[in-house]
């Protein structure tokens, strides 16, 4: 009996990534690591691509930046603006250099040290979206 419904598979919607990274070849890594697991990436390679992503689409889950970005727009900026405008977005930092002092309510969630396997954002973004294992295709 045909209910009137298509016989396609229900597909959940990929949970929307942006990633700012200055560097090229690292960005591409993570956001090749990240679409191989499911995840829906947007690029910037700095904080006013950022913010344009952020601006023009609509349900940004997750956003990974480098702390320390061309032109003094840092990670870190990227992090207090998200934490003012869109406070529910969790912001995992980058960097090669020592993590900013751990602070009660600081603007992002996570820190990982350079270098850094893309995977560990995949599991972090998992763990902290609701999602249980690899999507990989």
């Amino acid at each position: 009996m045909n209910s009137g419904f298509a016989d396609t598979e229900y597909q959940p919607r990929s949970p929307r990534v942006l990633i700012a990274e200055d560097e090229v070849l690292l960005r591409l890594m993570v956001a090749d690591a990240l679409r191989e697991n499911g995840f829906q990436v947007f690029e910037a390679a700095n904080l006013v691509e950022a913010l344009a992503v952020l601006k023009t689409t609509s349900d940004i889950e997750v956003v990974i930046s480098d702390m320390h970005m061309q032109n003094k727009h840092d990670g870190m900026t990227l992090a207090h603006f998200l934490r003012q405008n869109h406070p529910d977005i969790p912001v995992l930092l980058a960097s090669a250099h020592a993590p900013p002092p751990a602070s009660e309510g600081g603007p992002f969630n996570e820190f990982f040290l350079k270098p850094y396997r893309p995977e560990q954002f995949v599991e972090w973004i998992e763990r902290h979206i609701g999602r249980t294992g690899s999507q990989s295709r």
